[in-house]
C-alpha cells in the first residue's frame, strides 16, 4: 500500500470518541487538535475492554503506532496491504474490488459512509468499525479482534467474525461470531446466528423476522438489559438457546404481540440453557385481556399467556362501548399455566466451524435440542460430546394442535383478546356499531328541505291580493285566480356533531308541485319528488334513496296567512361499516326500509306597507321516523339491528322580510330574508337496539341528540321574468348545539 500521512498520538481522540459511540469520525478529527498534550489513555480505562483482544484497544494501539498508514476510500479500490499498520476509511462511494487484503501488521477498516453498502471478502484485518450507515458483512473468516457497531449505525453479519463484537448501535447476526458479544446500553442485537457468549446491557430482539440468538457459552443479562420477545397467535415463539449458563440478572422481558386470533392459553419457551440463574426483574405486556405467566426451572424459562380477569367494559371509552361489552359472550374456561419440562437438552457442540477458506461460513446450528422455531421441529444433528445419547424434549409440541382454541364462537371477540389497551378501546367502539343509532337523525335532516320547500312555495304567493291593496309584495308569477306549477332543485348537507363518531350527510333532490285557488281565501296543492342522500362517518357509510309525496293548503284572509302541509317519504337505505383491528377485518353491510312523516301548521301576519313585507310568524311541526329491523351481511362483526322509531314535536317563532322592486324592463326583483328560533319538545335522544349476530345479547346504542334549540335562517332572491314565469334561488341554514345543516335551493315557477 502506498504511503499516506501517518497517525500521531493526538489522534487518540478518535479512539476515545469511537469507544464512547458519541461522535462520528469527522468530529473526532476536530477534537484531535485539542488533544496535543493529552497523555495516552490505557485501554483498561475504556468501557468493558478485554485488553489486547478488544477491538477498541486495537484501534488505540493502531493510533499510537508511528508506522500507521491511513487511506480514505471514496471510490472502488483494490486493497493490498504490506507490512504497515493500515487504517482503511471507507466513505460514500467507496468499495473494495475483489478481496481486500490487509497484509501484515495491525489493520483496521472504518466504515464512515452514510449511504451504507456491502463489505465482501476480506483477509488479515484485525478489526472493523461502523460509525454510520447500514452495512452488511459477508467476510468468510476475518476480524480476529472483533467488530464494533457505533451509535446511529447498523451492521449485519452474514459471514464469520473470528473475534468479538460490540453493539452500541444496531447489530444483526445471521452468521457466526466466535468471540463474545457485548450489547451496550442504547444498542440493539438480533439475529439467528451463533455467538461465543452474549452480554446484554442494552436490548436483544427475539422474533420471527430475525429469529433468536444461539449462544455457545453463557448468556449474561444485566439489570439494564431488555429482551424484546415476540409472541404470535399461531404457534410458539422463538427460543434463545444457551450452551452454558443463562443469568437473567433482574433484566426486563418486554413482550410484543403480533395481530391475530389468540387462543385462551398458549405456551412459549423464551430461553433454554444448561443452567438458568436468577429471574427477570420486570415483565412488560401490551395485551389488554391476556396476562403473561413466567415459569422458571433449572434449564429453561417458559411463558404462558392466559385470559385475565379484566372485563371488556373497563376499556370502553363511551357508553355505547360499555353497553356492547356487557352484552357479548365471553370466554368461560381459563387454562392453567403450563410449566415447560426441565429435561430439554440445550448442550451446544463446541467444535470449530467447518467453513473452508474459500467457502462462506454457514450459520452454525450446534444444538442437540429441537429447534422450536423450525417448521420441521427436527433436532439439529451434531457430534455427541458427552457420550450420552441426547434425549428428545419431554414436553409436547406446542405448535399447531397443541394450542388450545378459545371457547368464544365469535371471531371478532377472539381477536379482541389479542388487542392492546389502546387498540381494545378503539375496537370496542367499532364493534358497538354506534353509527346505526344516527340513521334516524340523519334521515330526518335529509327530509327537512322537503317541508321547507313546500312552505317556501306558499310564502311566494304573498300575503294579500295586490290588486285589492298595494301594501304587500306579490312574488309568485301570475294571479291568485290561476293555477301554478313549480319546480325546485335541492342541495342540502350537514354534520351530526358527535365526539365519538361524527356523521356527515349530503342530499340532492328534485321536487315538483302544483296548486290551485279554489275560492277567494283557500288554495290547495300537491307535490312529489325524489332525493338521494349519502352518509359518511369514520366507521359507517350509507346511501338513502327517497320518494316524497305531499299536500298543502293556504288560507289568505287580508294580512293574515294560515299555511298547512303534510308529507310522506319512503326510504330505501343501505349501510356499510368498517371494522378493523389487531389483524381482524370485516365489512358488514345492511339494507333496510324506512319512512318519515312530516306535518306543519304556520300562521303569519303581514305588517308591511306598499312593496315591503314584514311578517312575524309562528309554526308547529311534527316529525316521525320509522325503520324496519334488518340483519347485516358480513363476518363476525355483523349486527342484527332491531326496528327504530323516533317522533318529536317542535315550534318555531320568527320574522320574515321581503321587498319587491320593479325593474325598468318590467321584471320584478324580490330579495327576502327570514330568521327563526326552533324548539324541540320531548325526548331528544336517538337510540336503537341491536346485537351481534353470533355470540351476543341485545344492547342499546345512542346516537347524536336532536337539537333542543336551534337557529333557522333563510335568504333568497326571486326574479319575475314575465307575467307567467319566475325563478329564484335561496340559501338556508340550521345551527344547533349538536348539528349543523345548510342548503341551497333553485326554483322555477309558472302560472297557468
Amino acid at each position: 500500500m502506498s504511503d499516506q500521512h501517518k497517525f500521531r498520538p493526538q489522534h487518540l481522540a478518535l479512539a476515545v470518541a469511537l469507544a464512547l459511540g458519541c461522535a462520528e469520525f469527522s468530529t473526532a478529527q476536530e477534537l484531535s487538535t485539542q488533544a496535543e498534550t493529552t497523555a495516552p489513555v490505557d485501554a483498561t480505562l475504556l468501557p468493558r475492554l478485554e485488553s489486547k483482544r478488544d477491538p477498541l484497544a486495537v484501534l488505540q494501539a493502531l493510533n499510537n503506532a508511528d508506522n500507521t498508514v491511513t487511506k480514505v476510500i471514496d471510490s472502488p479500490n483494490v486493497i493490498k496491504g504490506k507490512d504497515d499498520n493500515d487504517l482503511i476509511i471507507v466513505r460514500n462511494g467507496g468499495s473494495f474490488e475483489g478481496r481486500a487484503e490487509g497484509g501484515k501488521g495491525i489493520n483496521v477498516i472504518h466504515l464512515d459512509a452514510s449511504d451504507g453498502g456491502e463489505l465482501g471478502d476480506t483477509r488479515n484485518f484485525a478489526g472493523l468499525f461502523n460509525s454510520q450507515g447500514s452495512w452488511t458483512l459477508t467476510s468468510k473468516s476475518d476480524f480476529k479482534d472483533g467488530v464494533v457497531a457505533l451509535k446511529d449505525s447498523t451492521l449485519t453479519n452474514n459471514g464469520k467474525i473470528l473475534g468479538r463484537a460490540i453493539a452500541l448501535g444496531q447489530f444483526f447476526n445471521n452468521g457466526e461470531i466466535r468471540g463474545s458479544v457485548d450489547v451496550e446500553e442504547g444498542g440493539t442485537f438480533a439475529g439467528q446466528g451463533t455467538v461465543g457468549s452474549l452480554n446484554v446491557h442494552g436490548q436483544v430482539n427475539v422474533n420471527r423476522l430475525h429469529g433468536a440468538p444461539k449462544v455457545r457459552g453463557d448468556l449474561n443479562l444485566s439489570e439494564t438489559g431488555v429482551v424484546v420477545y415476540e409472541v404470535n397467535p399461531d404457534g410458539p415463539g422463538e427460543t434463545i438457546k444457551v450452551g452454558g449458563t443463562a443469568s437473567l440478572g433482574g433484566s426486563t422481558l418486554k413482550i410484543v404481540t403480533m395481530p391475530g386470533d389468540y387462543p385462551q392459553s398458549s405456551q412459549h419457551t423464551v430461553i433454554e440453557a444448561k443452567k438458568v440463574e436468577g429471574e427477570f426483574g420486570k415483565v412488560l405486556n401490551d395485551l389488554a385481556f391476556m396476562d403473561p405467566v413466567l415459569q422458571y426451572n433449572k434449564k429453561n424459562v417458559g411463558l404462558t399467556f392466559t385470559r385475565n380477569s379484566v372485563p371488556f367494559e373497563s376499556l370502553a371509552t363511551s357508553d355505547n362501548g360499555r353497553e356492547f361489552s356487557k352484552n357479548i359472550d365471553k370466554p368461560q374456561h381459563i387454562f392453567e399455566a403450563h410449566v415447560p419440562s426441565d429435561r430439554v437438552n440445550t448442550d451446544i457442540d463446541e467444535v470449530a466451524a467447518t467453513s473452508s477458506a474459500n467457502t462462506p461460513a454457514p450459520v452454525p446450528e450446534p444444538f442437540t435440542a429441537a429447534d422450536t422455531s423450525s417448521t420441521s421441529q427436527e433436532p439439529i444433528a451434531v457430534a455427541d460430546t458427552t457420550g450420552i445419547t441426547p434425549q428428545p424434549p419431554a414436553v409436547a409440541d406446542t405448535s399447531g394442535t397443541a394450542q388450545q382454541p378459545s371457547t368464544t364462537t365469535n371471531a371478532a371477540i377472539t381477536a379482541l383478546l389479542a388487542a392492546d389497551k389502546e387498540t381494545a378501546s378503539y375496537a370496542l367502539e367499532q364493534l358497538a356499531g354506534s353509527g346505526n343509532a344516527n340513521l334516524a337523525k340523519a334521515t330526518l335532516s335529509s327530509v327537512d328541505p322537503v317541508s321547507t320547500s313546500v312552505l317556501s312555495s306558499m310564502r311566494q304567493l304573498g300575503t294579500d291580493n295586490l290588486r285589492a291593496r298595494n301594501n304587500a309584495p306579490r312574488v309568485a308569477a301570475g294571479s291568485e285566480d290561476n293555477g301554478r306549477l313549480w319546480l325546485q332543485a335541492l342541495g342540502h348537507g350537514g354534520k351530526l356533531d358527535r365526539d365519538i363518531e361524527p356523521m356527515q350527510h349530503s342530499t340532492k333532490g328534485l321536487l315538483i308541485g302544483a296548486d290551485w285557488n279554489i275560492d277567494e281565501e283557500w288554495r290547495l296543492g300537491v307535490m312529489g319528488g325524489k332525493s338521494r342522500t349519502q352518509l359518511d362517518s369514520r366507521e359507517l357509510d350509507g346511501d338513502l334513496d327517497s320518494w316524497h309525496l305531499g299536500a298543502y293548503a293556504l288560507r289568505q284572509n287580508g294580512p293574515m296567512s294560515f299555511r298547512l302541509g303534510a308529507t310522506y317519504s319512503n326510504h330505501d337505505g343501505s349501510t356499510a361499516r368498517r371494522v378493523a383491528f389487531t389483524g381482524f377485518s370485516d365489512r358488514p353491510k345492511g339494507r333496510y326500509d324506512a319512512s318519515t312523516q312530516q306535518a306543519f301548521a304556520e300562521v303569519g301576519y303581514n305588517l308591511g306597507r306598499a312593496n315591503v313585507s314584514i311578517e312575524p310568524f309562528a309554526s308547529l311541526g311534527f316529525q316521525r321516523y320509522q325503520r324496519d329491523g334488518y340483519t347485516e351481511k358480513g363476518g363476525a362483526a355483523a349486527l342484527k339491528v332491531h326496528e327504530q322509531a323516533q317522533s318529536n314535536l317542535n315550534s318555531t317563532f320568527g320574522l320574515r322580510l321581503a321587498k319587491v322592486e320593479t325593474l325598468d324592463n318590467g321584471m320584478r326583483l324580490t330579495p327576502r330574508f327570514s330568521a327563526g328560533w326552533k324548539h324541540t319538545y320531548g325526548d331528544t335522544y336517538t337510540s336503537t337496539r341491536q346485537r351481534l349476530v353470533t355470540g351476543g345479547n341485545n344492547y342499546t346504542v345512542y346516537g347524536a341528540e336532536l337539537d333542543r334549540n336551534s337557529l333557522l335562517v333563510d335568504a333568497g332572491l326571486d326574479l319575475g321574468v314575465s307575467a307567467s314565469h319566475s325563478v329564484g334561488v335561496g340559501l338556508s341554514g340550521e345551527i344547533g348545539s349538536d348539528s349543523r345543516n345548510h342548503g341551497v335551493m333553485g326554483q322555477w315557477r309558472m302560472a297557468f
